[in-house]
């Protein structure tokens, strides 16, 4: 038996034991049919009466949260691919540093701490993340969002399952903690969307090249370069902080040489 996640552009969902087998893979695009249930607070699928594959090799973008959104309430987020950045400990439930990923059975639980609030994470011993070392701080983690609680009410017990190493990435970027490096260059939603007054803007480079990040008005004027250097291939954010800006809608952009890459809306409300 076993736990497959999957989501469209405004939720996430959990199927238990479908029978997808080696047949659906990570990236494909299914059409699914089941029943929906409850199973300790977690909305799944069960039994999955049919599904199909319409594609393949598409990629989720992780939604940008912080530790508090998913230990409060993470319900919005159930099921759904996350990325929680910079990441300061971890925990174990005595409040000890961890080091190490211990795993004891099927799994263990830990406490991430970052921004000065904590969220539980389980590692699983099927991934190559169990009993390996803890990363170096700070870093970035993407994840799904599960829940685990065995009596009502159902609104607690929300914690994050990292797929495999490779959802661990240094801040710095210069050597992600997996050894691999994106697939492509991406320019995250900033977080928390609308801000007051600063906020995260996150993105990833494949590769080595001169990065441009800038900051623009609604009449398209410049207003702020974070960023303007050569950066190495790996996972990178930046704090843009809006103290001495009027309220309003800006868009920051990602510039690889001369090109851009993408551009984002983001709203400061003061």
């Amino acid at each position: 038996a076993s736990l497959v996640y999957f989501q469209d552009r405004t939720d996430g969902m959990v199927a238990f034991d479908a029978p997808f087998g080696a047949g659906v893979k990570r990236g494909d695009s299914i059409e699914v049919t089941g029943t929906v249930v409850q199973f300790n607070g977690l909305t799944e699928l069960q039994p999955v009466s049919s599904f199909t594959i319409l594609d393949s090799h598409r990629t989720v973008n992780p939604v940008v949260v912080t530790c508090g959104q998913i230990r409060t309430n993470g319900e919005p987020y159930e099921g759904m691919l996350i990325k929680i950045l910079n990441v300061t400990a971890v925990h174990n439930f005595s409040g000890a540093n961890v080091t190490v990923w211990t795993v004891a059975g099927s799994g263990s639980n830990y406490r991430l701490i970052s921004g000065g609030d904590s969220c539980d994470i389980r590692i699983y011993g099927s991934t190559n993340v169990a009993n390996r070392p803890v990363p170096p701080f700070p870093f970035n983690v993407v994840a799904l969002t599960s829940q685990f609680k065995s009596s009502p009410p159902f609104n607690s017990g929300y914690q994050i399952i990292p797929r495999d190493s490779a959802d661990f990435s240094l801040l710095t970027g210069i050597v992600p903690y997996s050894s691999t490096v994106p697939g492509k260059y991406i320019l995250n939603q900033n977080y928390p969307n609308p801000f007051n007054p600063k906020t995260i803007i996150s993105y990833e480079l494949p590769e080595n090249n001169f990065v441009l990040l800038k900051i623009y008005n609604v009449l398209g004027e410049e207003a702020a370069t974070l960023v303007s250097k050569k950066q190495n291939a790996g996972n990178y954010s930046v704090e843009f902080d809006g103290d001495n800006f009027s309220s309003g809608i800006y868009f920051y952009s990602l510039f690889i040489g001369n090109n851009a890459v993408d551009t984002k809306k983001m709203f400061l409300l003061k």
